[in-house]
C-alpha cells in the first residue's frame, strides 16, 4: 500500500541513526578501550547492511512460499532452514574456519577443539540446549508473523530486537559485570532518538488499524493529510468482511440444502442395497 510508505521510511531513518551511532563514537575520543577503529566500524556497518539484504530476500520468499498454491506450512519451513543452515554449516563454513589461520589451534575456528569442550564442560551443554530452543522459538514466532501479516511486518518487528540488546549491555556493564557490555556514552542520546523514531515509523505503518498513529495533518504528521486513504481503507476492509459474511452464509446454506435434497436419495439406495442383501439370503 503506498500510504504505508511513509512508515517504511522512517524505519529506514532510524536505522541510519542507530548505525551512524557507531561510526561517531569510534571516530571520536569518547569510547572504552575496547572499541574499534572508524574503518573496521564502517566494514562492519557494511557487512550488516549486506546481511539485512540477505535477510529481506529470505523474509520474502518465506513468504512466497507460505501463500502460493501450494503452501508450505510455518514448521515444515522452519525445519527445511535448519536442515539446510545445518548442512551448510557442516559442510562449508566450519572447513573454511578450520583451513583459515587464526588462533583456535591455529585455525580461525577449531571444530573439534569445539567438539570437546562441548562434551567436557556441563556450562556450555547447558547454554547450547538454551540458545537452541531460544533461536527455535525466536524462528517459530519470526515465520508465524510472516504468514499471519506479511514479510515487511517481520522486517520491522525485527528492528526492535536491538532495542532490548542495548539495554542488557548497558544492565550487563553498569550492574553485572563492566568486562562485558556497552558502556553510556553522549552518543547513546541519538541512540534514544532513533529508536523514538522508530516506534514512530511502526505506527504509521499500522495506520489505520487500532492502536496506530494517524497522519491528518497533526503537527507529528509534518503537513501530511492521509484521511482520504484511510477511508478508503476502511471501506476496502468493510467490503472485504461483508463479502466474507457472504460467502460463510452462502456455503453454510448450500451444505444444508445439499443435505436435505441427497437424504432421500441415500435412503432409497440404503433400502435397495437391503433388498438385494434380503434375496440372497
Amino acid at each position: 500500500i503506498p500510504i504505508n510508505n511513509n512508515g517504511v521510511f522512517w524505519n529506514v531513518i532510524s536505522v541510519v541513526i542507530v548505525g551512524g551511532t557507531a561510526l561517531l563514537a569510534s571516530s571520536s575520543g569518547e569510547k572504552d578501550d575496547s572499541a574499534a577503529s572508524t574503518s573496521q566500524t564502517f566494514l562492519g556497518v557494511c557487512l550488516l547492511m549486506a546481511g539485512a539484504f540477505v535477510q529481506a530476500v529470505q523474509f520474502v520468499f518465506e513468504e512466497h512460499v507460505m501463500k502460493m498454491d501450494v503452501p508450505a506450512p510455518p514448521l515444515l519451513l522452519i525445519g527445511m532452514e535448519g536442515f539446510w543452515g545445518t548442512v551448510l554449516g557442516i559442510t562449508v563454513m566450519y572447513p573454511i574456519g578450520y583451513f583459515m589461520p587464526g588462533d583456535d589451534h591455529g585455525s580461525y575456528e577449531d571444530p573439534f577443539n569445539t567438539w570437546a569442550m562441548l562434551m567436557n564442560s556441563k556450562n556450555i551443554q547447558f547454554a547450547f540446549v538454551l540458545y537452541f530452543f531460544t533461536i527455535f522459538f525466536y524462528n517459530l514466532f519470526a515465520v508465524l508473523v510472516t504468514f499471519e501479516l506479511s514479510s515487511v511486518w517481520h522486517a520491522i518487528l525485527d528492528n526492535f530486537r536491538p532495542i532490548t540488546v542495548w539495554v542488557t549491555d548497558l544492565v550487563i556493564f553498569y550492574y553485572i559485570n563492566p568486562l562485558f557490555g556497552e558502556v553510556w556514552t553522549t552518543y547513546s542520546y541519538i541512540q534514544i532518538a532513533g529508536m523514538a523514531v522508530l516506534l514512530y515509523g511502526t505506527a504509521i505503518y499500522n495506520a489505520p488499524n487500532d492502536g496506530s498513529l494517524l497522519l491528518e495533518g497533526q503537527w507529528w504528521a509534518f503537513g501530511i493529510d492521509l484521511r482520504d486513504e484511510y477511508d478508503a481503507i476502511r471501506r476496502e476492509k468493510e467490503e472485504a468482511e461483508a463479502d466474507a459474511k457472504w460467502e460463510s452464509k452462502r456455503q453454510e446454506f448450500k451444505r444444508t440444502r445439499s443435505s436435505f435434497m441427497e437424504s432421500p436419495r441415500i435412503s432409497i439406495h440404503t433400502q435397495a442395497l437391503r433388498g438385494i442383501g434380503a434375496q440372497h439370503n
